[in-house]
């Protein structure tokens, strides 16, 4: 059986679930953004979270959001949306085993992660005040059910179809070919799955809804930030890549 990848290799996006961890960690570092100390810090703890989670994932945001966040600007917060969605098509790319850096790929890819995203669900709670001074959100996530409709037989008959179309028939030969035409074979291969994952859309659901607790802890000058782990978690639940959160 041939591999995947050109001389059994495994490509750059291959290990989704490390991918999934650093981008993560990238983004909760992005997201750090203090929430200045005033009199109401409960209120305005909600708008901050909300308005973070609408940033992200939806492209809005509003004056009362960037009101509340020290040195924030519509700039920044388109910047954060872009971020977000460029670094979630290469989460995507991964785990899909897609192995090209093409731009229309690429691009194609972004646009999918932009559409799934328009439809993230989440609910956020009023901010409560802990012991500790820190302040306290809870999240109800609905983890979006798209990737677990595209299944493994459908992607391993894709690219071996391609192969044969290409008279690849042995491991041999699929190492011997130049790096244009292995990569010639890999857009091919990546605009028919993302094609086939447009294709689903109409059919995206929801799993079971996660609650996720996000802390924010106050500096020695008085600012709220946001804990990374959190966010982290809200990350990686909001698209259900493998099934796990698939309502029975």
């Amino acid at each position: 059986e041939m591999s995947r990848c050109k001389n059994g290799e495994k490509g750059v996006f291959c290990n989704m679930k490390n991918w999934k961890r650093i981008l993560a960690a990238a983004l909760a570092s992005a997201a750090v953004l203090s929430l200045s100390g005033c009199k109401d810090t409960t209120k305005d703890a909600t708008v901050f979270v909300k308005g973070e989670l609408d940033c992200t994932y939806l492209g809005t945001y509003d004056k009362e959001y960037l009101d509340v966040v020290a040195d924030m600007t519509e700039a920044d917060a388109k910047e954060k949306y872009d971020y977000n969605v460029e670094a979630e098509a290469s989460i995507m790319l991964g785990y899909l085993d897609i192995n090209t850096t093409d731009e229309t790929v690429v691009e194609r890819a972004e646009k999918l992660v932009s559409d799934i995203y328009s439809h993230a669900k989440y609910t956020v709670a009023n901010a409560e005040k802990l012991k500790s001074g820190d302040l306290a959100v809870e999240v109800t996530v609905s983890p979006i059910e798209l990737l677990p409709l595209l299944t493994d037989e459908f992607v391993q008959d894709t690219w071996y179809n391609i192969l044969a179309q290409n008279g690849v028939e042995t491991q041999d030969q699929l190492d011997a070919l130049s790096d244009d035409a292995y990569d010639a074979l890999e857009v091919e291969y990546a605009n028919i799955v993302l094609g086939e994952l447009e294709g689903l859309m109409s059919q995206l659901s929801y799993g079971e809804d996660q609650i996720i607790m996000l802390q924010m802890k106050k500096d020695d000058d008085g600012y709220y930030s946001l804990v990374e782990s959190g966010m982290q978690k809200l990350d990686e639940v909001m698209i259900d890549y493998s099934g796990s959160y698939t309502a029975d």
